[in-house]
C-alpha cells in the first residue's frame, strides 16, 4: 500500500510541475484569451483540486498506517524514551513520519488515571513523572506531554509544551490542562495526545484513539484549549479568559496587537528563569479569571524562588572558593615573607576576593539564614583585602 501511493504521488507531482509551468506563463486574463488556453483552464482547476483533495487522502493513508505500526509496538521494547524513539527511527525516515508516530505511539499506549487525577503525586522533576507513566501506562495529561515531548525530542523534533484550560461542551473545566505545539514548515500546530487517547465517562476512561487532535490549527483550537500565556495562542490578537468563558470576542480585540512570533523567538534566548518571569507577566496582562490561572502563577513563582536560591547557593560556594584560595595564598606567603613568587601572588589573592565580593553581591532574594551567612563572608573578605594591603 506505501508503495503504491507513493507511485502515485510522484506521478501527480509531475503533473503538478507541469500545471505549475503552465501558471506562470500566465500573466492576465489576456493571455487566456490571446492564446485560446481559457478552454482549458476548467480542466486545469479540477485537475488542481483532485490533487490536492487525492493527496490529503494519501496522508490520511499514511497516518493509518504509521498507527497500525505503533498499534502493535511491544510493550518489552518500550521501557524508556530512548527505545521508543529508536524503535522509531528504524520504522520512518521522515520527520512528519515520525512525528506521526511518537503521537500515535502515546496517544494507544498510555491510559488516563483517573486515580491520579483526584489524588495528585508529586514528583521530583520530569523524568521521574515520564518513568512512572512509562512503567504504569498511565498518567494524566502531563504524563501524556512530557512523554510525547521527551521522545519527540530523541527523534530530533521541537516541541513546546503548553498550560492551560479547556473547554468541553461549552463547560469551562477550571483544573489545568496540558497539550503541545510543533511547528511545520514555518507554521505552528497544536497537538493533544490526552484528548486523543479516548475519553472520561462517570470516572472512567474508555479508551478509543482519536486523530481529531492532531496537527491542529491555532484558530480552531483555542474555541477548546485556552493557554495561560497567549503567547501560545498563536494569534497577533488573542482573546482574553472572559471572551473564552462567554465565547464572545469584543470589539477592542483589534487594539491588542501582539507580535507572538517576535517573541517566541525572544523567548528562545531567555534563561529558564527569565522565560517563567516573563511568562508570569504576560499571564497577569491578560487577568486571572479563574483558580486554574492563579494557581499556574503561584506554581511558576515556586519554580522561580527555587530556582533562585539554587543560583544563590552557587554562588556563595563560588565566592566561599574563592576566600579560600585567597587565604592560602596569604597563609603561605606569611610562612616564608622572603619569597618574592609569592609576594607576586598577594595581587592575584586581592583579584579572586574582588571576584568573590561580586558573587556575594549577587544574590537577592535570599532567606535570613543565607543573608546571614552572606554578610560574614563579606566581612572575611574585606578583612582579608585590608590585610593584604597593608603588605604591599
Amino acid at each position: 500500500m506505501r508503495k503504491c501511493g507513493f507511485d502515485v504521488i510522484i506521478n501527480y507531482v509531475k503533473y503538478l510541475f507541469k500545471f505549475y509551468t503552465f501558471y506562470e506563463n500566465i500573466k492576465t486574463w489576456k493571455y487566456y484569451l490571446k492564446n485560446r488556453h481559457i478552454s482549458m483552464f476548467p480542466y486545469y482547476l479540477f485537475f488542481f483540486i483532485f490533487l490536492q483533495f487525492h493527496c490529503s487522502t494519501v496522508n490520511a493513508q499514511s497516518y493509518k498506517y504509521i498507527d497500525s505500526i505503533m498499534r502493535i509496538f511491544p510493550d518489552k521494547q518500550a521501557k524508556s524514551v530512548e527505545d521508543i524513539a529508536n524503535y522509531i527511527m528504524k520504522k520512518f525516515s521522515s520527520n512528519s513520519a515520525k512525528l506521526r508516530a511518537a503521537y500515535s505511539w502515546t496517544a494507544q499506549h498510555i491510559s488516563y488515571d483517573i486515580d491520579e487525577l483526584n489524588n495528585r503525586t508529586t514528583y521530583k522533576n520530569e523524568n521521574e513523572l515520564i518513568e512512572r507513566t512509562l512503567r504504569t501506562r498511565k498518567s494524566v495529561c502531563s504524563g501524556y506531554t512530557k512523554t510525547f515531548k521527551a521522545i519527540a525530542e530523541k527523534l530530533g523534533l521541537n516541541v513546546q509544551e503548553i498550560s492551560g484550560y479547556v473547554k468541553q461542551n461549552g463547560k469551562i473545566d477550571e483544573d489545568s490542562h496540558a497539550w503541545c505545539a510543533v511547528k511545520i514548515a514555518g507554521k505552528w500546530k497544536l497537538i493533544d495526545p490526552t484528548w486523543s487517547a479516548g475519553t472520561v465517562s462517570q470516572g472512567q476512561f474508555r479508551k478509543r484513539f482519536n486523530d481529531k487532535w492532531f496537527l491542529v490549527e491555532p484558530g480552531k483550537i483555542i474555541n477548546s484549549h485556552m493557554p495561560f500565556d497567549p503567547v501560545w495562542q498563536f494569534s497577533y490578537f488573542p482573546i482574553n479568559h472572559k471572551e473564552f468563558y462567554t465565547d464572545k470576542v469584543a470589539d477592542s480585540i483589534t487594539s491588542r496587537f501582539f507580535n507572538f512570533p517576535d517573541t517566541i523567538n525572544k523567548i528562545s534566548m531567555l534563561s529558564e528563569k527569565e522565560r517563567i518571569i516573563a511568562s508570569n507577566r504576560r499571564i497577569i496582562s491578560m487577568g486571572i479569571y479563574n483558580s486554574a490561572t492563579e494557581k499556574h502563577i503561584e506554581i511558576n513563582i515556586k519554580i522561580i524562588k527555587s530556582i533562585q536560591e539554587s543560583e544563590n547557593v552557587e554562588k556563595y560556594n563560588l565566592a566561599v572558593n574563592l576566600y579560600n584560595q585567597s587565604c592560602g595564598i596569604y597563609n603561605s606567603y606569611i610562612k616564608n615573607q622572603k619569597n618574592s613568587v609569592l609576594k607576586k601572588k598577594l595581587n592575584e589573592a586581592n583579584l579572586k576576593l574582588y571576584e568573590a565580593l561580586q558573587y556575594l553581591n549577587g544574590i537577592s532574594l535570599a532567606d535570613r539564614e543565607m543573608l546571614s551567612s552572606v554578610e560574614k563572608l563579606k566581612n572575611m573578605v574585606h578583612t582579608l583585602i585590608s590585610d593584604i594591603k597593608k603588605i604591599s
